[in-house]
């Protein structure tokens, strides 16, 4: 090979690899260039609501703590009644219990006793107790009562508040105590206890709008089987007085609203519903599970 030939040789090899240099620097130099994958940094709304529960206990699963205690338990009327005429107080025979099982961490907030009262010198009387595990200790957290002179037959006390009491099941158990003394067919028909829950929600997505307007008295939400659902309610400052206000019932149950304000309902069947002629109301409902 002469020295012009070498040369050329020399020439190409040194063309070919600077080209494939270049070649690769461009596109790793695209690479580089090429825009990031987008990760958004801003966290998802959320917000801490309460959500209100019943927990709804019937008369038939008390049982006595004497089992030798004389009582009848009325399927018809769903009633727990004694089955004689008299009975002595405040003993083993007019005691009778149903145990609880609460969801961790709930909060107790209320108890409300129904029931049958025809007897003025006995009553029907609910106690909510808490026992600790490791040991024989048991208090009562809240009590109500028919009162012994209540004869009017059919009743519903009045809610019984209980104090900040967050159910611990690592610790305690929970039951409730009857204590029937009322007579002349009276007796225990089912308790309402009363819970809440903190959750925290992400909010933002699947906010419908509700209106009343005109002839329309009611908005009946579309929800499927039970639903968790917040409904909050626009500015009703429009509206004569409170009792033009909507109200939201929940499986029968109702519920005032507020101007500006949100509530959080667990149910089956959900409604907004107002007066006639009372003037329009709106806002927004979204399901939360």
């Amino acid at each position: 090979m002469n020295k012009h030939h070498l040369w050329l040789t020399t020439g190409l090899a040194t063309f070919f690899t600077l080209t494939i240099m270049i070649g690769s620097l461009l596109v790793f130099g695209g690479v580089v260039a090429a825009p990031l994958a987008q990760v958004s940094t801003t966290p998802t709304p959320q917000v801490v609501t309460t959500i209100v529960t019943d927990l709804s206990v019937s008369a038939m699963a008390f049982v006595p703590v004497n089992p030798d205690a004389s009582f009848e338990k009325d399927t018809g009327r769903q009633m727990l009644t004694f089955a004689r005429n008299s009975v002595g107080v405040a003993t083993d025979d007019n005691i009778f219990i149903a145990p609880l099982f609460l969801p961790n961490e709930t909060i107790l907030t209320g108890l409300t006793v129904f029931g049958e009262d025809f007897d003025t010198q006995g009553a029907v009387q609910l106690r909510l107790k808490r026992c600790d595990h490791g040991q024989a200790r048991c208090v009562s957290l809240v009590e109500t009562t028919s009162t012994p002179d209540y004869a009017a037959g059919q009743f519903e006390t009045l809610k019984a508040a209980i104090p900040n009491e967050v159910v611990d099941n690592y610790f305690y158990n929970y039951f409730l105590e009857l204590e029937l003394t009322a007579l002349a067919g009276s007796g225990l028909r089912s308790v309402r206890l009363e819970m809440r829950t903190n959750t925290v929600l992400t909010t933002g997505e699947g906010v419908q709008k509700w209106s009343l307007t005109g002839n329309v008295t009611n908005f009946l939400l579309p929800n499927q089987g039970v639903t968790q659902a917040r409904i909050c309610t626009d500015d009703l400052g429009h509206l004569d007085n409170l009792t033009h206000y909507p109200e939201l019932v929940v499986d029968g149950h109702t519920i005032s609203l507020s101007s500006n304000t949100c509530v959080t309902v667990l149910g089956y069947n959900m409604q907004i519903r107002r007066n006639l002629n009372v003037g329009p109301s709106s806002g927004t409902y979204q399901f939360l599970n």
